[in-house]
């Protein structure tokens, strides 16, 4: 009781150590803060799309009153917004949602063109980056715990003080892990009140969830201490620690991911989006200097279930044009699903290359807890895909059966609500880290038997 109460009263002794959690704590508490921010200003530009969206509808049926409103402008111009709806981690880890469209509002048209065309993401974010617990956790969280316990076994010996100490313990191995404790508990306790302070300043709450997610935390504390330890046991000087460390860190954090990444841009065709909307865009274009009735035939005979009462007449006819946004979207059906595909695959490859370094590990569990990683973008346009052909199975109802539009009818025009993956990645992460944290812990205890010589 006396050695601990002696080596915490040394760790606190060194301001060092008092500035560096406090930093972490506030830094902490900052990142919550900003998550909360960007989570509100998100859904307040939702709820002012909202706002718009119901304004055009009343201003619709106002010109259905009037007797002045045009089925086939309404299609053309109303825009139907469809959001990916965030969940509270997502207040949290922001992940790649800053980085992919997560709001849009779709016509009767092409729908390639639309998700495609449009700006993806908040283009700042994407230039400076987001700073949320994420980041805390993932690169800074190692730094402040080598800093606080890199060099227990350097400084001791550099100060003279080692031979005192190991006369007053019988071992110099159970000293030096009695010191890393006191570290491993302060990080644990940090890392315990931002998750605790996160359910009072986000909509977090402590569930299922919640405590995976702190057992996840405190095995990326695990590996990166055993990685500490391992360095530590080594008994090389204060300078060559941190040397080693740095290099760790970097192969971990920035070597592989790198490494990843471009395995996975290799393995993706670059500016396919680009051509997926030429591609449609030309089509649609080509429709106009071609037989009109023979290519509305030809729909007709692909997708029966709309076979029109009527041949369409001489002048310009929505139905034959909506038919041909239709088309323009068939024609690049297997573009979209291959690229869908390649997306997937990417990010399984980035699962893979996971098991090599905790820093992916715990990013890749971090964003699909939080609904903010590819397979969420996959999925969301996924949606916005069978969201827009059930928009044109309301009004070609109307278009194609000669029906008239009714208040009541615009009223019922259907809405977009996002379905979120339920999948998780808490168990895989654990198994991943805690194979990582062993691979160091083996290292370290055959440092441990070499120091005891």
């Amino acid at each position: 009781m006396m050695l601990s109460r002696s080596e915490f009263k040394l760790f606190w002794s060194n301001k060092l150590n008092l500035w560096l959690v406090l930093s972490y704590f506030l830094a902490g508490i900052l990142a919550i803060g900003l998550g909360n921010i960007s989570l509100q200003s998100e859904l307040e530009n939702y709820r002012v799309a909202d706002q718009h969206y119901q304004s055009d509808l009343s201003h619709y049926q106002q010109q259905l009153e009037q007797g002045k409103l045009e089925p086939g402008y309404m299609g053309y111009y109303l825009l139907n917004p469809a959001k990916l709806s965030p969940n509270a981690w997502s207040t949290l880890f922001r992940g790649e949602r800053d980085e992919t469209s997560n709001h849009t509002r779709l016509r009767l048209l092409g729908l390639q063109s639309q998700v495609n065309g449009a700006a993806s993401g908040n283009i700042q974010a994407q230039q400076y980056g987001t700073f949320d617990l994420a980041f805390l956790w993932l690169y800074l969280m190692p730094l402040v715990i080598a800093a606080m316990s890199i060099n227990t076994l350097a400084d001791e010996k550099s100060s003279g003080r080692w031979p005192m100490l190991l006369s007053q313990v019988p071992s110099g191995i159970r000293l030096i892990l009695s010191k890393l404790a006191i570290p491993t508990l302060i990080i644990t306790l940090t890392n315990l009140a931002l998750l605790i302070a996160a359910t009072q300043l986000t909509p977090v709450v402590i569930d299922l969830d919640w405590v995976l997610l702190f057992t996840q935390i405190l095995l990326y504390q695990l590996c990166w201490l055993a990685v500490c330890t391992w360095i530590i046991f080594l008994n090389k000087e204060a300078s060559f620690n941190y040397l080693t460390f740095i290099t760790v860190w970097l192969v971990f954090t920035f070597f592989l991911p790198g490494l990843t990444y471009l395995y996975q841009v290799q393995h993706q065709k670059a500016g396919e989006d680009a051509a997926i909307v030429f591609e449609q865009r030309q089509y649609m274009n080509d429709s106009w200097d071609k037989d009109k009735q023979a290519d509305f035939d030809a729909y007709l005979a692909k997708f029966p279930q709309w076979n029109a009462t009527q041949l369409l007449g001489p002048d310009f006819d929505w139905r034959w044009y909506y038919t041909q946004q239709h088309m323009s979207d068939s024609v690049v059906k297997d573009k979209v699903e291959r690229r869908e595909d390649k997306q997937l695959t990417s990010y399984q490859q980035g699962q893979n290359f996971a098991w090599f370094t905790p820093v992916l590990t715990l990013k890749y569990s971090l964003n699909r807890l939080a609904d903010t990683d590819m397979l969420t973008n996959v999925s969301f346009n996924q949606q916005i895909r069978h969201y827009h052909q059930t928009l044109r199975d309301y009004f070609w109802d109307f278009y194609f059966n000669d029906k008239q539009l009714n208040a009541a009818d615009i009223n019922a025009i259907p809405s977009f609500e996002y379905q979120r993956e339920l999948s998780s990645n808490h168990l895989t992460a654990l198994l991943k880290l805690l194979l990582i944290a062993g691979v160091f812990i083996l290292l370290t205890l055959v440092q441990m038997r070499r120091f005891e010589k």
